[in-house]
């Protein structure tokens, strides 16, 4: 497996380094850095240029230790080294576009891409722990014994519980991980009390023994599966006992009983076409949660987005 780099990534990584802010430096190799780094710019050939600079921001990312950062949690996942062509580290966009995505081309080779924030490198215990969550999630797609399938399949799916089954199933998947990591003694992102809080809002709808069990079963199951997980997402879509809108009342666009009914009052003429073309009447009532998605693709659609 090879290890690529965003040519961003690491030109990011480097100065945040150089201006003091991830690591103390010695004054001479700033200095140092700086000179090579001015001397570039007499280059006039763009493309030219751009090659020289990417090769003295990769040669100081090595220098001061950044690479290390990263190639040593890779240590603890032999089977990606197998199973990847190649791994691919890019600067995210942002918090939320954070995490680690696999790629399997037409002729059936795997690359695996980590989109991270720069700054990560200044605590380098969250690093580890960001690394190893983001790197089992990997695994679990390239291991066998996991089955992972990147699709959910829902019969007659709608918007809302199409992103609404994966939002779960990505929240079982998360509790998973962090548990085997927990109990294998390694750093993650959150703890046992934080993902039971967050389980425990996911599925509010389920007696509180259950979710206790199912939590628990999750937390320490050494060895899930992606079958097991999309049988516990497939459980949530069973229809209710309830499918007013009431408490606990099944929603009709996502089929997931709630207790966050949205006051239709309070859309607008667009939201609730966009709703209708799902064979829906106002009577029947909408989740928050669908009528907030129904809203926010209207409008992007509206905006060609």
């Amino acid at each position: 497996m090879q290890l690529r780099y965003d040519e961003d990534f690491v030109e990011a990584a480097v100065l945040l380094v150089a201006a003091g802010r991830l690591k103390p430096l010695a004054p001479f190799q700033v200095a140092r850095f700086s000179r090579q780094r001015e001397r570039l710019y007499d280059i006039l050939e763009p493309d030219e240029r751009n090659t020289a600079f990417f090769r003295l921001h990769i040669e100081w990312f090595r220098e001061w230790g950044l690479e290390s950062l990263l190639t040593e949690p890779l240590k603890r996942f032999p089977l990606l080294s197998k199973a990847l062509d190649f791994l691919a580290f890019r600067k995210s966009r942002g918090k939320d576009d954070e995490g680690a995505e696999l790629y399997v081309n037409e002729t059936g080779h795997r690359n695996g891409v980590m989109a991270m924030r720069p700054e990560r490198f200044a605590r380098k215990t969250e690093l580890g722990a960001f690394l190893h969550h983001e790197l089992t999630h990997l695994y679990d797609m390239v291991d066998p014994a996991f089955g992972y399938q990147p699709d959910i399949p829902i019969a007659n799916p709608s918007l809302s519980q199409h992103r609404l089954a994966r939002e779960r199933y990505r929240l079982l998947w998360d509790v998973s991980i962090d548990g085997r990591l927990t109990c294998g003694g390694w750093g993650t992102i959150a703890a046992k009390d934080q993902r039971a809080s967050e389980f425990a809002a996911a599925f509010a709808f389920w007696p509180e023994e259950r979710q206790r069990n199912v939590f628990e079963s999750l937390w320490t199951n050494p060895s899930p599966s992606h079958q097991l997980l999309l049988e516990l997402v497939c459980q949530v879509r069973q229809p209710s006992e309830s499918s007013a809108p009431g408490p606990g009342g099944q929603c009709p666009l996502c089929g997931f009983p709630t207790f966050a009914w949205a006051d239709l009052m309070r859309l607008s003429e667009r939201t609730i076409s966009a709703i209708r073309a799902e064979h829906w009447t106002p009577d029947r009532g909408a989740c928050a949660r669908c009528a907030q998605i129904y809203s926010v693709d209207r409008q992007q659609f509206a905006m060609g987005v």
